[in-house]
C-alpha cells in the first residue's frame, strides 16, 4: 500500500465543505478542470465514488464520509508541523460567538480544521443570539463573534449576504384561502421583520402559528407541516422540507446580511485570533460564492 497524496486529500475535503468543485477551485485557485482532476485520481486511488452531484451540490458518498475525518485529520497535521517548524506554533485561548443559523453547516468544520491545526489554541464557543453577541463582545467577554450587523453596536470586519428561502415541509399544502400560516423567530430578530415586510408586498393576509428562538425548534414546526418560514439554505433540511416560491403565489424571499466583528481595534492583532480569521473568512467567501450561484 502506498501513501495518500496530501494535495487529493485537500481537494477532496475543499469540494465537500463548499458543496461544488466551482467553490473549491476559488479556494483553492486553480481551474474547474484542475480539481475535477484531481478528485478522479484520488477516487480512482481510493478504489471507491467519493462524491455525488445532486440538486444540492456536492454530497459525500458513503465512502466519502468514511474518509473525509481523516483527510481533515491529515490536512491539520500536515499544516501544523508546517508551522511548528518555522516556529509559528500558537497558543491561548480564542473566545468565540456565533447565532444558532450559522453554527450548522460547513461552519463548525472550518473550527474543527482550525482546532486541528493548533491544537495549542483553546477554542471557547458561544452560540446565542446577536443582541447578546453585541453585550458579549463590548463588555471583552468575546474576542470573535458572527451576527446581525443590524443588532451588534460597532463596525464589522466583514459583512456578507445571504438569501433566505420560504420553506414548508414535504407534502405541506398552502391554504387557497384564508391567511398563511407563518413559523417566526422569537425575541429581537430583523429577518422575522424582512419576512413580514415581503409579506406586504403581496395580496396573502397571514397569521403567526408559531414563535420560537430556538432553531430546532423552528424546523420540527415547520416538517410536522404547522406552517412556513424563512430560512437559510444551509438551515433547510432536505429530506423533510422544501422550498417554496413564486408559483404558489410568494413574494421574493428576503436577503439577510451577516458580519463579523472583534472585540476591539486591537482584537486581530492577537496572533491566535488572526489565525482563526483567516479559518473563517475562506470559508465564508467560499459559502457566499456557493450561495450566490444557488440564488
Amino acid at each position: 500500500m502506498h501513501d495518500l497524496d496530501i494535495g487529493l486529500l485537500r481537494a477532496f475535503v475543499v469540494t465537500a465543505e463548499c458543496g461544488s468543485v466551482s467553490g473549491a477551485a476559488q479556494r483553492l485557485a486553480r481551474t474547474q478542470a484542475a480539481v475535477s482532476m484531481q478528485l478522479r485520481r484520488l477516487e480512482d486511488d481510493v478504489g471507491a465514488r467519493l462524491l455525488n452531484r445532486s440538486t444540492r451540490g456536492m454530497d459525500l458518498t458513503e465512502a466519502g464520509h468514511v474518509l473525509f475525518p481523516y483527510a481533515q485529520k491529515m490536512l491539520g497535521l500536515s499544516e501544523g508541523a508546517r508551522r511548528a517548524l518555522a516556529g509559528q506554533a500558537l497558543r491561548g485561548p480564542i473566545r468565540f460567538g456565533m447565532i444558532e443559523d450559522i453554527a450548522v453547516g460547513s461552519l463548525p468544520r472550518a473550527l474543527q480544521r482550525f482546532a486541528e491545526c493548533h491544537p495549542n489554541v483553546g477554542l471557547e464557543l458561544t452560540v446565542t443570539e446577536s443582541t447578546v453577541l453585541s453585550e458579549k463582545l463590548s463588555q471583552g467577554q468575546l474576542d470573535v463573534a458572527i451576527g446581525d450587523p443590524a443588532l451588534i453596536r460597532g463596525e464589522p470586519i466583514l459583512t456578507w449576504r445571504l438569501p433566505l428561502r420560504w420553506v414548508a415541509a414535504r407534502g405541506f399544502v398552502l391554504p387557497q384561502e384564508g391567511p398563511l400560516p407563518l413559523v417566526t423567530f422569537d425575541g429581537v430578530c430583523t429577518w422575522r421583520h424582512k419576512m413580514i415586510e415581503a409579506l406586504k408586498g403581496g395580496d396573502r393576509p397571514w397569521r403567526t402559528v408559531l414563535t420560537s428562538a430556538s432553531l430546532s425548534s423552528i424546523q420540527s414546526m415547520i416538517e410536522a407541516g404547522l406552517g412556513i418560514a424563512v430560512l437559510l439554505d444551509l438551515n433547510i433540511r432536505a429530506n423533510t422540507m422544501r422550498v417554496l416560491g413564486t408559483e404558489e403565489g410568494l413574494p421574493p424571499a428576503p436577503v439577510i446580511e451577516l458580519g463579523l466583528f472583534a472585540a476591539d481595534h486591537q482584537g486581530l492583532s492577537s496572533r491566535p485570533v488572526s489565525a482563526l480569521w483567516a479559518f473563517l473568512s475562506e470559508e465564508l467567501q467560499a459559502q457566499a460564492l456557493a450561495t450566490g450561484r444557488a440564488a
